[in-house]
């Protein structure tokens, strides 16, 4: 299998569960996550997070993160609404309205990762998501909200990334200079089935998604991985060596 690939994009989600941030470059911090990526989350009473897995609302929200003047701007229903980062009394009242529910912003330099047990970046490549936009008559962008991955990898076929785990034990491969190893493919939650901007739900999606899935699934893939469900995607990791990832850099398969 002849590839080139390389960081093509890079996207950080500074609120778990709402709007990324693309960026040219992002440092490794020591737990391992992007810097900024999931850094805040929203709870509930009960110590919950709050995401689009449990909350349809949230897709309703655009966000906006300013990590240099330290502000967050939202837009509901057509209105703004602007906060700093010290005002989380005013960013809880904001969302317990929009919620109906009392809610707790929480903020953490190690972030709130998916993925507990791999908490590295996670990733996907250009044509996987190109494709499965042609299976649905998508927009690109739309596949690429509803998958939320923070690595994007260009240069390769589709589905390219399921050759970076392996059948049974991770692989190690490096992203310019930080050193990862692809974990296993992520089982999906509710999350893809929602419009990102809407929350409106594509009626049959996780059917048509496995069938095409099994159906498309390339011979470097690993089968071991779906013998549960072909309803996964996207490149679980975990951070060997950190560093900082930039577009354009090589990634090669050690």
């Amino acid at each position: 299998m002849k590839s080139s690939p390389f960081l093509a994009r890079i996207r950080i989600f500074p609120i778990k569960g709402l709007d990324p941030v693309e960026v040219q470059s992002a440092r490794i911090v020591p737990s391992g996550s992007l810097e900024h990526d999931r850094e805040f989350a929203l709870h509930d009473e009960e110590g919950n997070v709050i995401s689009g897995k449990r909350e349809k609302r949230v897709h309703r929200i655009r966000s906006e993160v300013d990590f240099e003047t330290q502000v967050f701007r939202f837009k509901y229903e057509g209105k703004v609404y602007e906060f700093t980062f010290e005002e989380t009394k005013a960013i809880e009242d904001f969302f317990s309205e929009v919620f109906g529910y009392r809610v707790f912003l929480k903020r953490s330099e190690e972030g709130f990762p998916d993925d507990r047990k791999a908490h590295g970046p996670t990733l996907v490549s250009t044509a996987t998501l190109r494709e499965i936009a042609n299976w649905f008559g998508l927009e690109e962008e739309n596949v690429r909200r509803r998958f939320r991955a923070n690595l994007e990898i260009n240069g390769v076929p589709a589905f390219w990334e399921d050759f970076l785990v392996g059948e049974d034990f991770p692989k190690k491969f490096y992203v310019g200079e930080v050193l990862l190893s692809g974990e296993g493919i992520s089982k999906r939650c509710p999350v893809p089935t929602r419009d990102p901007f809407t929350g409106e739900e594509l009626k049959g999606f996780v059917k048509t998604f496995v069938e095409k899935r099994k159906e498309t699934l390339p011979d470097w893939s690993p089968k071991s991985r779906f013998e549960d469900t072909f309803y996964r995607l996207c490149v679980n990791t975990n951070v060997l060596e950190g560093g900082i990832l930039r577009v354009g850099d090589e990634l090669r398969v050690l």
